[in-house]
């Protein structure tokens, strides 16, 4: 396909290939940009609204001079709150609805061998319901499905994530035209709901007025949320895939089927015919699977005459990059066959390759527990007479997929290749408010990872949000993570608590959405298991009955494997079954007390009391079953707290006169608080129950009654107070939900771990990639399979197993410091069972201000033995903690700290980096070589030269840090390696004077180096020096 027109829908029946030349130049715009994110001519043209950012940025810079262009990016940057206020809300008027009404045409060319080919468009991602034509002429999608021949269903519904297919015929092509116009207009949702206007409010605004729930397959967070502002078009256009294949012929195949049901260990080149329900772990076990192969195939010629042929298959390993060609699967092939005698007629869409078995094949994990091998099956439809041919790939990977209720938790608990699986997880919108990225491999690539590095091993894509991509999917599988699919109804529209129970109004065209995304997403080893929606209650009218039902019977036909809940959440209770929904509660969303996380329903009653009985100030005494699956959370699908990204980021989100105004202590209301910072979605810091402002305990001096014009002295000691603090929140979190895995739970999942938007609420790193100190808290709480955790409630030191196998113990050591760093007090204990002991408290009076509280550094470590292997592996936590006697209410608990980085000296690292010509893998070395006090939060950050003329933020984002926001001890060293995108790495080069560059200038600003700062530390920034390890060795 060539580049894309935009034109606006001035004509809506006619085409704009058909205009009068005036109009079409007055309201046409033809872009030549090309996406940096695009990796294939498929990717997706963009939303309406993104079609007027281009525009309004192409035409500002053509007419205008280059000092008073538009100072932001519409591919790369995220519009600020004055860029947004330029374009209307598509519930304004008509006009507005108009103004998103577009039409997308581009010029299809055939390929050279035209006279044998046909064309096949797919769409696989239009909101809500594009109007196709083709050279001029309106064409119809037809089905793939064969239960709709006969039911004759209208298969030109309404959706998001209904994929559409369309016949573009031979005939043009034969005529010798080269090219042929391809020309969609996209008709929004027919309920966009009315969203809140004001950030600061106390009407519900969960979707606005709720009416975008009648349009059922849509994002329902479009029209604003507590944590996101209103995307204006609600992400009305062509947003996913546009895809054009040619087959040999009028055959065209689609969605292959590969289910596994068999898997047998090999043992000796030979294998146990017997099943095994349980797997075992290990990346060297090899197995034989017995696995179903389906296709369906579409006939599109003019006879009704019925097309003998053959199908032929391949199974190969799988590789991101290209396929093998056909040459190569012979040589390849773990695994091939043919089927002669094969009938394709116009009514006959689905054929079962029957039962193969897969010799020699690995076993997909999620990245805790192993690898995650990929397959690659590839069939071809030939005819008997050659004139046909028809290909279809898909990747797979080898594993079950099963689910039971815990015996101790009595909740939801998954199992990958029968084995229970914790899981550690976060909660996912999509990766931009405004779906740019939706074909990115790269970006999606990049956010996993950063949930993966995180210690994350599963990410439920929510009921609000959307149902993701492809790319999504394939990275998935291949970085190891477990995905929750929701569909697409909240509680908070869907009767609940607003809207109707019957909604969406239209239920055909819903299930219909809903059978195109199981057939789509169901060879993918990755997506673990689908859930009816969010906080959907009752469930004898949430989801309405009819859908619940449709769901359940398309799983069972078109998947046949993965468990389903009909909702999240339902109600506190002894009726709620754990069968079919996850828990009777989420929540709750603000800061907690640390040791609250350990508690058995962090920041709720245990047990658990519904809204009628706490209205009736019923007791927890008075409760007869407290250990009911409904009287406690054991599958948490929603816990969240603060969030606030990086300075730097902040820089990018506030104006300079905004962070001026950060808020002040005990601040819990968004009317006392900047506009700027409430279309952020500020969330305070201020713990609920005590009213202890957790920023402004760390200021100096110290704050012993809240008064709310006080505030920290600067944004940046704001900032630093509010790393610290999310550090030790998210820490506390993961660690509370994994103290007792499976007796008390089986999963949880943080709100939110990514950031679709600027947000100051519900992130570990930001739009832009940036990670925060909740981000490094949670990857020290997480770090690893077999961990350590401190019981803040009892202060119990206890080694979780969260792996099938056994791990034989070493050793805990715990050592107390005072904040200059002299060791006070430790131990070291075996590791003989799981609770292992209690740490004491150290009394004793600090020197540098003996009238603050005091603060000890813990520093806890334990080793380890997996059973499989004699390597040692080795984790280890700092703690900075006070009187336990005293509890943490105390509003200057953390004022020492403040006084560290107010009155000491900052602390200055000696820091070197090196990184390997070839590989341009970065590793640094830190020394603490003062004696004055600890580094805190030692801060390691990628840039490029800060000397560079402008402001602008320059951190190399995504970058892999194998720890940071580290604790250092004087005298004491560490090593910090770091990573970036393949992409960003070929810009790398090293420069004559030996040190790592961004491109070929020799100077001038464009040294790549390493900045290094932190709480108490003075920031630095480093050359990287160039290794060759050739010359070396």
């Amino acid at each position: 396909m060539e580049a894309w027109t935009i034109c606006k829908s001035v004509h809506k029946d006619i085409p704009p290939s058909q205009w009068e030349l005036s109009i079409y130049q007055q309201n046409c715009f033809q872009r030549h940009d090309i996406p940096p994110f695009a990796t294939d001519a498929t990717t997706a043209p963009g939303t309406a609204l993104f079609q007027h950012w281009i525009r309004d940025d192409s035409y500002q810079n053509e007419t205008s001079p280059s000092s008073s262009a538009p100072s932001w990016d519409p591919w790369n940057d995220f519009p600020n709150e004055n860029i947004m206020k330029l374009y209307p809300d598509i519930s304004d008027d008509d006009a507005a609805r108009d103004y998103y009404t577009l039409w997308y045409t581009t010029t299809v060319v055939a390929p050279n061998n035209n006279y044998d080919r046909r064309g096949h468009l797919t769409l696989h991602g239009v909101n809500y319901q594009p109007i196709v034509y083709f050279d001029g002429e309106m064409l119809r999608p037809y089905t793939i499905y064969s239960e709709d021949n006969d039911a004759n269903e209208n298969h030109d519904s309404g959706g998001m994530f209904l994929r559409r297919h369309y016949d573009l015929g031979l005939s043009k092509l034969q005529q010798s035209v080269s090219s042929s116009a391809l020309e969609i207009l996209v008709l929004p949702p027919p309920f966009v709901g009315r969203p809140c206007k004001e950030a600061c409010t106390t009407i519900d605004c969960q979707g606005g007025d709720h009416n975008i729930a009648k349009s059922g397959a849509i994002m329902q967070c479009t029209a604003g949320w507590d944590w996101i502002s209103p995307t204006p078009d609600r992400n009305t256009g062509i947003w996913d895939e546009v895809e054009i294949e040619w087959t040999l012929g009028d055959v065209k195949l689609h969605d292959v089927w590969v289910k596994t049901s068999n898997i047998v260990v090999e043992s000796d080149g030979d294998y146990d015919e017997t099943s095994k329900t349980t797997l075992p772990l290990g990346d060297d076990v090899t197995v034989s699977a017995l696995i179903d192969l389906a296709v369906t195939a579409t006939y599109h010629g003019p006879s009704k005459d019925p097309i003998d042929g053959s199908y032929s298959y391949w199974i190969t390993p799988y590789s991101s990059h290209l396929p093998p060609s056909p040459e190569q699967l012979e040589s390849s092939a773990l695994a091939s066959g043919t089927i002669y005698n094969v009938t394709i007629d116009q009514c006959d869409a689905d054929f079962h390759l029957g039962k193969i078995r897969l010799p020699k094949a690995k076993l997909w994990w999620p990245h805790t527990h192993g690898s995650q091998p990929l397959y690659l099956l590839q069939v071809v439809f030939r005819s008997s007479d050659n004139t046909y041919e028809s290909r279809v790939n898909t990747s797979f990977g080898v594993r079950t997929v099963s689910s039971e209720i815990g015996a101790a938790s009595k909740s939801f608990t998954l199992k990958i290749n029968g084995h229970p699986i914790f899981l550690a997880g976060g909660n996912w919108i999509t990766s931009d408010q405004f779906l740019r990225f939706s074909n990115s491999r790269q970006r999606y690539f990049n956010e996993l990872m950063l949930m993966a590095n995180a210690g994350f091993n599963s990410i439920r894509i929510w009921g609000g949000g959307i149902t993701e991509t492809r790319q999504f999917y394939e990275v998935a599988d291949e970085v190891g993570m477990l995905i929750y699919q929701e569909f697409w109804m909240t509680g908070d529209n869907n009767g609940r608590f607003a809207g109707e129970y019957d909604w969406p109004t239209d239920h055909v065209s819903y299930i219909l959405n809903v059978r195109d995304v199981i057939r789509k997403l169901r060879n993918h080893p990755s997506l673990a298991f689908f859930g009816g929606g969010n906080e959907l209650y009752p469930i004898d009218l949430s989801p309405p009955r009819d859908i619940d039902e449709q769901i359940r019977r398309y799983i069972r036909t078109y998947d046949g494997s993965r468990p389903y809940v009909s909702s999240s959440v339902t109600e506190v209770g002894d009726s709620f079954d754990p069968l079919d929904n996850l828990a009777p509660k989420d929540g709750p969303y603000g800061i907690l007390k640390e040791e609250d996380f350990f508690d058995r329903n962090p920041g709720f009653t245990s047990p658990l009391l519904s809204v009628d009985e706490l209205a009736h100030n019923v007791s927890i005494y008075d409760i007869k079953n407290k250990r009911a699956p409904g009287r406690n959370i054991g599958f948490q699908a929603e816990i969240g707290s603060v969030s606030h990204p990086e300075l730097e980021s902040l820089k990018r989100f506030l104006s300079s006169d905004a962070l001026k105004s950060f808020p002040g202590c005990g601040v819990t209301s968004c009317f006392q608080v900047d506009q700027a910072w409430n279309y952020l979605k500020w969330l305070p810091f201020t713990e609920g129950v005590s009213g202890v402002d957790r920023i402004c305990q760390l200021q100096y001096p110290p704050i012993n009654n809240l008064i709310i014009d006080t505030r920290m002295d600067s944004i940046e000691d704001y900032s630093w107070a509010a790393q610290f603090v999310q550090y030790d929140q998210y820490n506390a979190l993961v660690q509370g939900y994994s103290h007792r895995v499976f007796e008390w739970h089986s999963a949880f999942y943080i709100w939110k771990t990514s950031s679709p938007s600027p947000t100051l609420r519900g992130s570990l790193y930001d739009w832009y990639l940036a990670t925060n100190g909740g981000y490094w808290g949670t990857r020290a709480g997480l770090s690893g399979p077999v961990r350590l955790n401190f019981n803040r409630l009892d202060w119990t030191l206890q080694v979780v197993n969260t792996l099938p196998t056994a791990f034989v113990g070493t050793n805990i050591r715990w050592t107390a410091y005072t904040l200059n760093g002299t060791r006070v007090a430790g131990d070291v204990i075996p590791v003989q069972a799981q609770l292992i002991a209690k740490l004491p408290w150290i009394q004793i009076e600090q020197e540098f201000m003996p009238e603050l509280q005091n603060i000890l550094l813990y520093r806890i470590e334990v080793g380890y033995k997996d059973e499989r292997d004699s390597t040692i592996h080795s984790t280890r936590n700092d703690y900075y903690l006070t009187d336990p006697s005293i509890g943490s209410h105390s509003q200057s608990r953390y004022a020492l700290l403040g006084a560290y980085r107010k009155v000491m000296q900052r602390v200055r690292l000696e820091v070197t980096c090196t990184a390997e010509a070839d590989s341009m893998d970065i590793a640094c070395k830190v020394d603490h070589l003062q004696k004055e006090t600890i580094a805190i939060m030692a801060r390691f950050t990628l840039v490029l030269d800060p000397s560079m003329p402008d402001e602008s933020d320059n951190r190399i984002l995504p970058s892999f840090y194998s720890q940071n926001y580290i604790t250092l001890l004087p005298g004491e060293s560490s090593n910090v390696s770091i990573n970036a995108t393949k992409e960003q790495k070929e810009t790398w080069t090293c420069l004559p004077d030996g040190y790592v560059g961004v491109g070929t200038r020799k100077r001038g600003g464009f040294f790549l180096m390493v900045s290094v700062d932190g709480y108490n530390v003075a920031q630095q920034t480093v050359l990287i020096s160039c290794i060759d390890l050739l010359a070396t060795t």
